[in-house]
């Protein structure tokens, strides 16, 4: 009897770790990864879309009434428009699912003007109902932005990256806020190769609590990009894990999540 229960046991020990792999199949990630200046990748969104991140970071600047896809003006490249590394790709790829299920937060960082360029993305993005009603997508912006109170002025599909850990009185501008970013080398010298001393852990820690208590998501920029890092930065609870390597650090949470 003894050992028919331990039979039974074991077997369904194995088949709680196939559902439970098969689950993370279906969502390698449980943790969001940011890809941080995607379009530096050697493929530009598919790089981090095939290996399942849920987030990518587009720098934007506005010239000649084109979005180019650049860190600043002196590197802008005539064919990397948004519209043809993203855009145009995303919105194919979404027509081509019947089924659109894969939750994807495009951070817009933008590098001119923000008023003028939050005006041209505006319009361009209007040509794309794909992805502006695709409830599986938010249009973040980040970089050069409007000031807050502007914010409730931009259309539904707009929201913002708050960068600071200030109160906002109003409840409609935090509406329009979809993620909290800080620069994480205002809050640690860590260079994510050794451990984290106690001190800078409860410095980092102290952050991510303040700013989960506004209900927002959280990442830090200007971090560390090892294993250790994303490893401290998980466990810590920060909800976008930046990283300039998102098939290294995609396979990393893959790994530790079975």
């Amino acid at each position: 009897m003894k050992k028919t229960s331990t039979i039974l046991n074991l077997r369904l020990c194995m088949l709680f770790c196939i559902f439970f792999q098969w689950i993370v199949a279906q969502n390698p990630n449980q943790i969001g990864i940011h890809s941080h200046n995607d379009y530096q990748q050697a493929i530009p969104l598919w790089t981090a879309y095939n290996n399942g991140l849920n987030s990518i970071e587009i720098d934007v600047f506005l010239k000649n009434d084109n979005l180019y896809v650049t860190h600043s003006e002196s590197e802008i490249i005539k064919e990397r428009t948004i519209e043809s590394l993203y855009l145009t790709p995303l919105s194919k790829e979404i027509s081509d699912q019947l089924d659109f299920s894969n939750k994807l937060q495009i951070l817009i960082d933008v590098k001119s003007e923000a008023r003028i360029t939050l005006n041209k993305l505006i319009q361009i993005l209007n040509q794309y109902p794909q992805i502006i009603d695709q409830e599986n997508i938010s249009i973040v912006i980040s970089g050069n932005r409007p000031d807050p109170k502007e914010y409730v002025c931009y259309p539904n599909f707009i929201h913002f990256d708050y960068q600071s850990l200030d109160p906002l009185e109003n409840e409609k501008i935090w509406n329009k806020i979809a993620l909290i970013s800080l620069n994480f080398k205002k809050t640690s010298n860590w260079n994510g190769v050794g451990g984290v001393t106690p001190k800078d852990y409860k410095k980092i820690d102290s952050v991510v609590r303040i700013a989960h208590q506004y209900d927002k998501p959280f990442r830090f920029w200007s971090t560390p990009d090892t294993r250790v890092a994303w490893r401290v930065f998980s466990n810590l609870g920060v909800d976008y894990i930046n990283t300039n390597q998102p098939a290294k650090a995609s396979a990393y949470f893959k790994k530790r999540n079975r």
